[in-house]
């Protein structure tokens, strides 16, 4: 079927409504689309892919023994060879012998199709570290495939037109839960820019590499005020002065023949690989920088020899046949084969220790953790040690010293979130409270807000949550007690904000107890920070009574712990105040919500502020869909029509691609707070359209392989450089999205419920037979969780669970059967629907449970 004809079958019947009630019958009229009955088109993820035998031949790695004077022996199963650095074992190239922390050890390399290792090993302990690749053979690089049977695909359009999200809708109708190879399968990729970084240097000392490995920087980089500037002497790296040849086009990057990728899959490492279909040739690009605030990067490219130049080569360097029986010679930058592979050693260290003694997660989607995982690597490496950024790397938001959005509160109240929910609270309290101490006000206002403009007072909210979390998931009476002074300011700034609108309005008045502000800080100014300077957005006043209730419930818990009764009295303060103030917002919704005009009711739209009576339902502005409503998501006032009203507001307004918010005049995306978005549909009983955001955030809205997040993508097939300097930077909410995302996936605790949800959103096709999901000391706030699922067979689950004794909330298990039937039987727990509920009475006694599900 054609797009077009797509489109006229879905305006037919109604299909901008948040129901689609005739979508299902239209679809059962169309040959061969039923609902649900119908496979949309897949491509593979050669990003993660493994070919039959491959990944175990990657896992085979060799022995050594006897190391002497640049020379040992390998061993592998029964056969055993001497060797030196540069010659090939079993498929594995011994890549140089190095002294790593006293310890002679040998590093290996081995590709497959699409992916490879280097691997350490000692003749005294073996295998000492792991290092996936994912560029494999060069000659399998090329620009993502798009395949698209029935004739629905993602293409951008010279001006946007509001309409139906027609290849969203398209995969949910399908038989099919959205995930990588189908969402993907749609159309062209984000190609972004790989960040080369370490914690300690910022934008001072990082790098950026182009799709062909070259550096954007300016060589011998200046010092100055640190803002970003284009190239002007030249790059400062550029791998084709390291392929020296007769004929340099041999090299020359053809568009799309790049594979971006981050070493490890989460490594601030870039291995880039570049493929040159007319030549038949290719390299391999590795830039690591280690440890240091004047640190230099260290590069290493792996050249593919030219056939017929093998011979002149093999004269002059020590060449190394690969598995796809081409010829290579490496040459290094800045540095020996021994240092890099030192330095890339402890890189590797620090990184997957940290999320392995954090929070170990294995599910069937490697890419996915991946993603999650290097949010965290190149949002910490963005910063400058402690200092704040909104910026990736170096960009058009850098500034030093920190300025205007480097101190943007949205970027550091998600910086601190989701390293919590991923239990690295105590690294984040750090980040936290240099925050509050060098960039709060006396007045309780943020520093931010002195400057260019005045961002949302909801920031104070959502700043009080993350204090909550931070003591719930560590009970550090001490770090809460350290930042308690200045959360006090915080409160006492935004409550004088909330009284002024209790003595200027009387009871009844729908402006009563809600607080003035700026909803965003593209909309604030400094000189006009009054209180009708803005309407009464619904969405900060949410916030506070969230975040207020938040802290008051926490301070309840520590008051108790610490047997403060200082903490009791403002427990109760707090939390008095938070009652008062959930009814007057209450009140003023309930009101509004009855004003609306007869169309507004019709449709079922949600107000955004006490005026928002009087609104064609088709009208929605960029920044109430792309920011405004996803404060209000985030916030989770807890009324499931008013959430769903926004949602509604949004497709009746036709500003939604593959589930993403648009700005209505370009296929475009500002997904710097889409975690709005993921907070409000992991929350619904259907969580097809929380993975189609997530994965459609991940496929077309970040680069897929380094992760490069920009604040604006346009869809599809965007790159880094294309329109607006500020819309492509790459920033801190943006790279975070599949961090904060996954987690929800795995472990989603509601809000004012004490329910810890476990895999709510996970895909059917990750409970097939023979997958796993496991995960391993998830924080939440009624302690910590470890839990696996392993399918013995389609039908049949073996569940483990593990909480601590006296674990204060129910735990639902979510099974979703690849047939789609629903779950019959559990050993432990009572099924509803395809949840398994185990009440927290039952955590009184036992704190471990094997689980038998089918």
């Amino acid at each position: 079927m054609q797009r077009r004809d797509f489109l006229k079958l879905l305006a037919s019947i109604g299909a901008g409504s948040a129901v689609h009630s005739g979508f299902g019958f239209a679809l059962e009229t169309s040959p061969g689309l039923r609902k649900g009955e119908y496979s949309p088109g897949r491509i593979p993820n050669e990003f993660s892919l493994f070919l039959p035998g491959e990944e175990d031949a990657l896992r085979s790695v060799p022995t050594v023994s006897g190391i002497q004077r640049g020379e040992l022996t390998a061993k592998a199963g029964t056969r055993s060879a001497a060797i030196r650095p540069g010659e090939m074992f079993d498929g594995w190239q011994l890549i140089t012998i190095s002294d790593i922390n006293g310890v002679t050890t040998a590093v290996f390399e081995k590709h497959v199709t699409h992916r490879g290792a280097i691997a350490y090993v000692t003749e005294q302990e073996g295998m000492i570290a792991w290092i996936p690749k994912f560029v494999g053979s060069l000659a399998k690089i090329r620009p993502r495939p798009t395949n698209t049977p029935h004739g629905v695909k993602l293409e951008r359009a010279a001006r946007y037109v509001p309409g139906p999200d027609v290849t969203g809708l398209y995969l949910l109708n399908s038989s099919e839960d959205p995930c990588y190879e189908n969402v993907a399968a749609l159309g062209a990729e984000y190609i972004g820019w790989t960040l080369v970084a370490n914690e300690q240097g910022g934008p001072k000392v990082c790098l950026y590499l182009e799709p062909d490995g070259k550096s954007r920087e300016i060589a011998g980089k200046p010092d100055g005020d640190g803002s970003w500037e284009q190239d002007q002497l030249g790059a400062y790296f550029d791998p084709a002065e390291l392929l020296s040849d007769e004929n340099p086009k041999v090299y020359e990057y053809t568009p799309g023949y790049s594979k971006r990728a981050l070493l490890g899959g989460y490594l601030p490492v870039a291995d880039i690989g570049v493929w040159n279909p007319q030549y038949q040739c290719g390299y391999e690009t590795m830039l690591l920088l280690p440890p240091g605030t004047d640190a230099k990067p260290l590069g290493r490219v792996r050249v593919m020899i030219p056939e017929d130049r093998a011979g002149a080569y093999s004269s002059m360097h020590a060449i190394a046949k690969d598995a796809d029986g081409r010829s290579y010679v490496d040459r290094y930058w800045n540095c020996s084969p021994e240092s890099f592979y030192a330095e890339l050693a402890g890189i590797w260290n620090r990184w997957s220790s940290l999320y392995e003694t954090a929070m170990q997660v294995r599910i069937p989607d490697e890419w996915l953790l991946n993603a999650a995982r290097a949010s965290i690597t190149l949002s910490r490496c963005s910063y400058r040690g402690l200092e704040p950024t909104y910026q990736i790397g170096e960009g058009a938001y850098t500034k030093i010293p920190e300025r205007s959005h480097a101190l943007f509160p949205v970027a550091e109240y998600e910086f601190i979130w989701a390293q919590q929910i991923w239990n690295l609270t105590d690294d984040a309290d750090a980040y936290y409270q240099y925050y509050l101490e060098k960039y709060v006000l006396p007045n309780g206002d943020f520093v931010y807000n002195t400057q260019d403009q005045v961002e949302a007072p909801l920031n104070v909210g959502v700043f009080l949550a993350n204090s909550a979390r931070s003591y719930d998931y560590s009970r550090n009476l001490d770090a809460l007690q350290k930042r308690l002074p200045i959360l006090d300011r915080m409160i006492a700034f935004v409550l004088r904000r909330y009284e002024y609108s209790k003595e200027i309005f009387s009871p009844g008045d729908r402006r009563y107890g809600l607080i003035y502000g700026s909803p965003e800080a593209d909309l604030g100014d400094p000189n006009n920070d009054f209180p009708k300077s803005h309407p009464l957005y619904y969405q900060n006043s949410a916030w506070i009574w969230r975040g207020l209730n938040e802290h008051a419930r926490c301070l309840a818990l520590a008051a108790q712990a610490g047997h403060d009764e200082s903490l009791i009295g403002a427990a109760t303060r707090y939390a008095g105040i938070a009652t008062e103030m959930r009814a007057n917002i209450q009140a003023s919704l309930e009101a509004t919500l009855s004003l609306r005009t007869p169309e507004m009711k019709a449709a079922g739209i949600s107000p955004f502020t006490p005026d928002d009576i009087h609104r064609r339902p088709t009208e929605l502005a960029s920044y109430e869909n792309h920011r405004f409503m996803q404060d209000w998501f985030l916030a989770d006032w807890g009324d499931p029509a008013l959430d769903l009203g926004h949602l509604k507001h949004r497709e009746l307004a036709g500003m939604q691609i593959l589930g993403l918010h648009t700005d209505g005049a370009e296929a475009r995306t500002s997904n710097f707070m889409d975690h709005g978005s993921l907070a409000v549909k992991i929350r619904q009983e259907d969580y097809r359209p929380f993975l189609l955001n997530l994965y459609a955030l991940v496929c077309y809205a970040a680069d897929s392989g380094n992760r490069y997040a920009p604040e604006d993508a346009l869809i599809p097939g965007s790159f880094a450089g294309e329109g607006n300097r500020y819309g492509w930077a790459s920033v801190i909410n943006s790279t975070l999205q599949p961090s904060v995302g996954l987690r929800w996936l795995l472990c989603y605790e509601e809000s004012d419920k004490d329910v810890c949800h476990l895999q709510k959103a996970a895909p059917k096709h990750w409970f097939a037979a023979g997958e796993t999901i496991a995960v391993a000391k998830c924080p939440t706030r009624f302690g910590p969780v470890s839990w696996s699922t392993r399918a013995i067979s389609d039908r049949q689950w073996k569940v483990m669970l593990d909480v601590p004794k006296g674990f204060t909330g129910d735990i639902i298990i979510h099974i979703h059967p690849r047939d789609g039937k629903p779950v019959q039987t559990a050993s432990v727990g009572t099924v509803v629907g395809n949840g398994i509920v185990i009440p927290r009475a039952t955590f009184g006694t036992r704190s471990h449970f094997e689980l038998d599900v089918s």
